[in-house]
């Protein structure tokens, strides 16, 4: 291997495992409600979570404003958050590299609270 051969080439690996990431899905559901989470986390140690919400039930224009947390190695949450009409959210967070990350063991917890009720259940890892 020449000297120009291997240059590009460590230039390559370097982009390759500067790109990579890891990808982790919970979910669960009530009577009331279905959750997931998506989590990413890419090497230089940041990590996204995407929340998809759903009310599974018919009335969704009674619901009103929720308030919700994400509980696990940091709090992902919101207050006086509205439904769409089809009775989703969606949301995300980010961190940075100083904060706790995710795992695949990590105990994740969904609590929501709406119309003076109050719900909390567990997302599992698919």
């Amino acid at each position: 291997m020449n000297k120009k051969t291997g240059i590009l080439f460590a230039i390559l690996l370097l982009f390759l495992t500067a790109c990579s990431s890891e990808t982790y899905i919970y979910s669960g559901e009530t009577d009331n409600w279905s959750a997931e989470l998506k989590v990413i986390q890419t090497s230089n140690d940041f990590e996204t979570q995407e929340l998809a919400l759903r009310y599974v039930r018919e009335d969704v224009n009674s619901v009103g404003d929720i308030n919700y947390v994400v509980e696990s190695v940091g709090n992902f949450f919101r207050n006086g958050a509205t439904l769409s009409e089809s009775g989703t959210l969606s949301d995300k967070s980010e961190s940075n590299p100083t904060n706790a990350k995710i795992t695949k063991d990590t105990e994740i917890i969904m609590t929501i609270e709406w119309n003076d009720k109050k719900e909390s259940f567990t997302l599992d890892k698919k």
